[in-house]
């Protein structure tokens, strides 16, 4: 067995010990029931009591307004850029998306085979590097059904800050950020997100909706992403990733003992000051976002030769970081620091990145 390591990967993320071993409990047996969590049936009392304890958990910890829905649905974040434009266009005939990097483009790609897409750059340039825009200047049409954007670009190691409130409904994919930063739900009327990053692991994900959306959608939305057919069935429309609900019970159950949404932005602040204080103090690494967009989730950046990439890759890896390969349309380094990330590790990420020459 290796020696246990820390792992950067931008998802599946790195979970707390704490959650892995009440884990490796339950798949024994979970809660005297004689059943380990992996054959709990999805409509049993003790699934049913994992799910109203998630929902709660995450009401409270966001104070998530009444008027808004919590739900689950089997998958991935993605399946959102087909379910959203077919549940929330209504009767009208265009969508506006902000684009940011590659998850906002292809959110906004694929909406085009529902809808016509109105696609708002939310970036620009200075001396080579990029950043976001104030969404003041963000300029959509006022006939626009919604407003999509992504607060966090994991690929692109780009941040965005809430909104402005707009006078249309605007939804946000927050995969990478959800539990990780405060939120304003006045400005929002959809958010979504996958699970595999900030709550536990894939297979599942979170939809938190405004009730007077519910009723927008098209006929022929197929049953299984009808958001309103969610509400009414309680999240249960079919066998349910009873797991993976788990998991987000527990995540969420951590992230309350650790002190919150405010612990959580705190402790990503932390360790991203300490992420590019390094990469900023030494000229070996390049990194294309401006200071005031970086990510503090996902930090991006290269060396200025291959050969510096690579000797940090392969010495992170030896002492037990792994995970920092950039993605695969970008390369470089990418470091991504979740709630489940210790801080002990990004400062020994912080010293190699220091060392390089």
């Amino acid at each position: 067995m290796h020696e246990h390591g820390h792992y950067f990967a931008a998802g599946p993320a790195a979970l707390p010990m704490a959650v892995k071993q009440q884990v490796q409990a339950a798949i024994i047996e979970y809660h005297d029931t004689g059943l380990s969590i992996l054959e709990l049936s999805h409509r049993s009392d003790a699934f049913g009591q994992i799910l109203d304890s998630a929902r709660q958990l995450m009401r409270d910890l966001y104070a998530v307004p009444a008027n808004f829905h919590i739900l689950f649905m089997q998958g991935g974040a993605s399946q959102h850029f087909d379910a959203l434009p077919l549940n929330l266009m209504g009767q009208a005939k265009l969508a506006s998306y902000v684009t940011t990097g590659l998850w906002s483009h292809k959110a906004a790609r694929l909406a085009q085979k529902y809808t016509s897409v109105e696609t708002i750059d939310g970036l620009a340039e200075q001396q080579g590097q990029r950043y976001c825009i104030d969404s003041s200047a963000w300029q959509f049409n006022p006939d626009s059904a919604y407003l999509h954007f992504t607060p966090n670009e994991t690929v692109d190691g780009i941040q965005t800050d809430d909104p402005i409130a707009l006078p249309l409904p605007v939804a946000a994919d927050m995969t990478s950020c959800l539990m990780m930063r405060a939120i304003d739900f006045s400005r929002y009327g959809m958010i979504y997100a996958g699970t595999q990053k900030t709550l536990g692991i894939a297979g599942l994900n979170v939809i938190i909706v405004r009730d007077d959306l519910l009723d927008r959608a098209r006929a022929d939305t197929p049953e299984l992403y009808l958001y309103d057919f969610l509400a009414r069935e309680n999240s249960i429309v079919n066998t349910a990733p009873v797991f993976a609900c788990f998991v987000m019970d527990l995540m969420l159950q951590w992230i309350q003992q650790q002190g919150g949404i405010q612990a959580m932005e705190a402790a990503s602040r932390t360790r991203s000051e300490i992420i590019y204080q390094a990469i900023d103090s030494n000229p070996v690494w390049v990194t294309q976002v401006a200071a005031q967009s970086r990510s503090l989730i996902n930090a991006v950046f290269a060396g200025q030769t291959t050969a510096q990439t690579e000797w940090l890759l392969a010495e992170a890896e030896a002492c037990g970081l792994w995970g920092l390969r950039g993605h695969r349309k970008i390369g470089g380094v990418r470091a991504s620091m979740y709630n489940g990330t210790p801080l002990m590790a990004v400062e020994q990420l912080a010293e190699l990145i220091q060392a390089a020459r």
